[in-house]
């Protein structure tokens, strides 16, 4: 698909200046039982005024498209995908359809994703101040996340360091120890540079598209959008997290290990086979692909983190879970990516 990309010299200076909600495209995607939460959040976007929406329905099991007409008429368009094709199929098409969109910017929320009250207004506040230094198709600003807000996954534990594996370096063990410690406060700042970022909540001209490209559909699920932000970063662009733009995660992220000790007791006790094999392979893969400087260190944080996975793991009688993980880790190693029959999404 080829989107028609501005030259910065032919947009209007009042849509880069002062970008108002009426000039911004919504890219959601939905499946399941979710009808509840993405009506709550279409509600709230109506009532920011945003110029159109999208949503994809990728395997809702109600009449999405019938209801929608029904309530909100053309501004919002359905996109069919005839079943779940996975969440990084559904959002290659949210950001295809999206960049067709007449509004020049986009802004992608889960389908439980409902921003707080003038969230939008600060987000397209932010981009204006960062564009008058970054070119348009370079930037992307993102909305913080209540669950982020309440110290729960900092800014800085979106990026983790180069050769880490499983997002875990040696050079980490003491600053998690000293993160621990009583009395330790975390710094909030107004925005905050960022690596990488999931897709909720990010807003950026349609210009980025054309630059960087789609979200790869072979993640299956889960890691298309760190690899997606990744190549803005990489190639010189900047990811900016706005807090005070805030946007209520509906459903809490199975993601969550605050109830748990630590990130390897918080792996060995998570239930679910399919999102420990689709997150596990996927990070391997995409640490391993793009962010090795150094093989020997990257082999040494491997080392180092499945001795210790290894070890909770005899403590916990959960064996079994260890090898899930390591197995699902070599695959990503290996380079295997796409749908697994072996664990299949359910329509």
């Amino acid at each position: 698909m080829n989107i028609p990309i501005p030259d910065r010299g032919s947009v209007s200076p009042s849509i880069v200046n002062s970008p108002t909600p009426d000039d911004v495209v919504v890219a959601i995607v939905t499946y399941g039982q979710r009808r509840s939460m993405l009506l709550a959040v279409l509600d709230r976007l109506r009532d920011e005024a945003v110029g159109h929406v999208v949503v994809v329905d990728n395997g809702a099991r109600w009449p999405v498209a019938t209801e929608l007409a029904a309530r909100f008429g053309g501004w919002v368009e359905t996109v069919p995908m005839g079943g779940n094709m996975g969440s990084s199929t559904g959002f290659a098409a949210a950001f295809e359809t999206a960049g067709q969109a007449k509004q020049p910017f986009i802004w992608i929320l889960d389908d439980d994703n409902r921003p707080e009250r003038g969230c939008l207004a600060s987000l397209l506040a932010a981009h204006a101040q960062e564009a008058e230094h970054t070119s348009l198709a370079s930037l992307a600003v993102v909305a913080m996340r209540t669950e982020h807000f309440g110290g729960h996954v900092s800014a800085k534990q979106l990026m983790t360091r180069w050769d880490s594996f499983s997002g875990f370096h040696v050079a980490d063990l003491a600053s998690k120890v000293a993160h621990r410690l009583p009395g330790r406060r975390q710094i909030v700042r107004n925005r905050v540079e960022l690596g990488v970022t999931h897709f909720g909540g990010m807003l950026f001209h349609r210009s980025l598209l054309e630059l960087h490209g789609m979200p790869r559909p072979d993640f299956f699920m889960y890691g298309d959008d760190t690899e997606f932000t990744w190549r803005i970063t990489s190639s010189g662009g900047r990811i900016v997290q706005v807090t005070e733009a805030l946007v209520e995660d509906l459903e809490g992220s199975f993601q969550q290990t605050s109830h748990v000790r630590n990130r390897f007791i918080g792996a060995l006790l998570s239930d679910s086979d399919f999102r420990t094999y689709y997150s596990v392979r996927n990070l391997a893969f995409f640490e391993s692909r793009f962010r090795v400087r150094n093989m020997a260190m990257f082999a040494l944080n491997r080392t180092v983190y499945l001795a210790i996975l290894r070890r909770y793991a005899r403590r916990l009688n959960r064996m079994d879970r260890y090898e899930f993980i390591r197995a699902s880790a070599e695959e990503g190693l290996a380079g295997h990516l796409g749908a697994n029959d072996r664990f299949p999404l359910v329509n």
